[in-house]
């Protein structure tokens, strides 16, 4: 199957530009109009990649929580065990801090009007429910192993990490300038796994 590299770029640039306008003004502020102009594209090249903004924001949505998921397991996989495992990933928190400057705003701003369109709400929380079970499984395998106290009930304690962990890129959000995030996301981490053994 040949692959048209002319329509990857058109689509790799579509995506680059309405993350780059997504960031300066906002989703609800950003046109399908303004992403073809800073694309250089017509809106029919635009509505053949993408059926609507909606639909535009979820694969840049889709893109990052993949690399995110991907960082995720590659954690775990290189791993001894899970407690080591989310040690790891707190440790490479930089990366989501960076990669959410500017944007957590917009995925909130997005959620809400999301919250508006059933069908759009469901594909919007997906993620969240994807790593909810992602760090439930880990937990669950935590406890076999015998790394965390068998009391523990694996999905309420994979709801508290991840309050945690989207309570820390809210604030980051509110306070991009303060640069102790991933140390305070590996001291919070800390002292939840010790409380976990």
């Amino acid at each position: 199957m040949v692959v048209n590299s002319r329509g990857v770029e058109t689509h790799e640039n579509i995506l680059n530009v309405s993350l780059s306008l997504f960031t300066q003004n906002g989703y609800d502020a950003t046109s399908v109009a303004e992403i073809c102009q800073g694309a250089r594209i017509s809106k029919g090249a635009f509505y053949h990649h993408f059926p609507s903004k909606q639909d535009l924001f979820l694969a840049l949505m889709t893109s990052w929580i993949n690399e995110v998921s991907d960082s995720f397991r590659a954690s775990v996989e290189a791993s001894e065990n899970i407690p080591q495992a989310m040690e790891t990933i707190a440790a490479q928190s930089r990366t989501l801090y960076d990669a959410v400057e500017g944007g957590f705003p917009i995925l909130l701003e997005f959620w809400r009007q999301a919250n508006n369109d059933p069908a759009i709400w469901q594909q919007a929380i997906a993620p969240y429910r994807r790593f909810l079970q992602f760090f439930a499984d880990a937990i669950e395998t935590g406890i076999q192993a015998g790394d965390f106290d068998k009391s523990l009930d694996a999905d309420k304690t994979a709801r508290l990490l991840m309050a945690v962990a989207m309570g820390l890129l809210l604030q980051a959000s509110f306070d991009p300038e303060y640069e102790g995030w991933q140390e305070v996301t590996q001291s919070s981490i800390k002292l939840i796994l010790d409380n976990m053994r």
